[in-house]
């Protein structure tokens, strides 16, 4: 409700309100307006932007204090867990270095020098997803007053040259070595992780649909695994979504090779003497000794555990999937189709991108086949 009186020559405007992270009774004044009709449309424009969350007494706040009651007001719990995690992470990427600042003090000059300096430690894309972020946080600002321009609008990323590139598979050697010495520190105490290793490698899957799959996805008769479900985290709980990551494109049932067949048979005996000490029967194919299922970073700490105690290469889980793929190209298939079809990934850019590297043995591999061809064919204009 808002109130008006002349002072002078001129009118005022108070509006009554209350401060919804305080409860805190509050109101804004203005002065200065020539007529009453002026001053009542200045007060319905300050009514509108305090119902959308905009309080009045915070024109003055610091870059951070916007940016975390932005995220409170405007996407907390409006978007999924996973969608909520990188808002926030991109929330400090910026707050972290210039949050101390108004936020009316940040202009383009200011905020380029903070892309430029971000840009040494994250890759293009990561940097251009936090700026769409922070660009959205802006022009809400600009909507409330707070801002005249929105510094984030127009940005130049720098080019950046990394002298080192991380590999995104394991040659086939690099691979040997790491699951010897996953035999030897796993093989007694967490034999679960070293069987979900062999089948994250043979099969291409993502740890998340492998640590998903029920003891009915395996058919050691027909040689097959299913594929049509992914374990997720959503709001601090382990769920399984009935469906993989890239939905029903990446449902699948792939083939098993023999060795990975009796691997399975293996972990299997070793689940079963686990199953009969407990009272109950868990329905995930892999778990530890007190039936729990196992959780994605459980897997992915005892692998980098692994790396750094015997001064491996940092391998994450995902690399496995390349590593798969790796595995196909040098069985000699090319067909593009049969390996979207059997990664869950349909599309063929993606495929050809992510995918189409050239190991150090596929290009030996190349090679000789190109110097066989070669031979041959000069033998023919001799």
């Amino acid at each position: 409700m808002a109130s008006f009186r002349k002072r002078g020559n001129s009118w005022q405007y108070r509006v009554h309100y209350v401060d919804r992270r305080t409860g805190d009774k509050k109101e804004a004044v203005a002065s200065g307006f020539t007529t009453k009709t002026e001053a009542k449309h200045a007060a319905a424009e300050m009514e509108r932007k305090i119902k959308r969350g905009f309080d009045p007494g915070s024109a003055n706040q610091t870059l951070s204090d916007y940016l975390d009651w932005w995220f409170e007001t405007y996407k907390k719990g409006t978007t999924t867990h996973g969608t909520e995690n990188n808002i926030k992470k991109h929330i400090k990427m910026l707050t972290d270095r210039i949050g101390y600042m108004d936020l009316n003090e940040i202009a383009r000059p200011t905020y380029q020098k903070f892309i430029n300096e971000i840009a040494k430690d994250y890759a293009k894309s990561t940097t251009q997803r936090m700026n769409a972020t922070i660009s959205e946080a802006f022009k809400e600002a600009m909507d409330l007053d707070l801002m005249h321009k929105n510094p984030a609008s127009r940005v130049n990323y720098p080019k950046i040259e990394r002298t080192k590139i991380k590999k995104k598979f394991l040659e086939m050697e690099d691979y040997l070595i790491l699951i010897q010495h996953a035999q030897e520190d796993w093989g007694m105490l967490y034999p679960h992780y070293l069987y979900i290793t062999h089948l994250l490698v043979a099969t291409g899957a993502r740890i998340g649909e492998i640590c998903a799959l029920g003891l009915s996805d395996i058919d050691l008769d027909k040689k097959s695994l299913n594929i049509d479900k992914t374990l997720v985290r959503e709001k601090d709980k382990y769920v399984v979504k009935p469906t993989t990551k890239t939905g029903e494109s990446g449902e699948r049932i792939i083939g098993l090779d023999d060795f990975t067949l009796d691997k399975l048979r293996e972990w299997t005996r070793i689940r079963s003497e686990w199953v009969m000490k407990l009272r109950n029967r868990p329905e995930f194919l892999f778990i530890n000794p007190l039936g729990e299922l196992i959780k994605m970073p459980n897997y992915a700490d005892m692998l980098r555990t692994l790396c750094r105690r015997h001064e491996l290469m940092h391998v994450t889980p995902h690399m496995f999937r390349h590593t798969h793929e790796t595995i196909l190209w040098e069985s000699g298939i090319a067909d593009i189709n049969y390996i979207g079809a059997r990664l869950g990934d349909t599309d063929k850019s993606i495929l050809l991108n992510t995918y189409g590297h050239m190991s150090k043995r596929s290009e030996q591999l190349s090679n000789e086949k190109v110097n066989k061809f070669m031979s041959t064919w000069l033998e023919k204009i001799k």
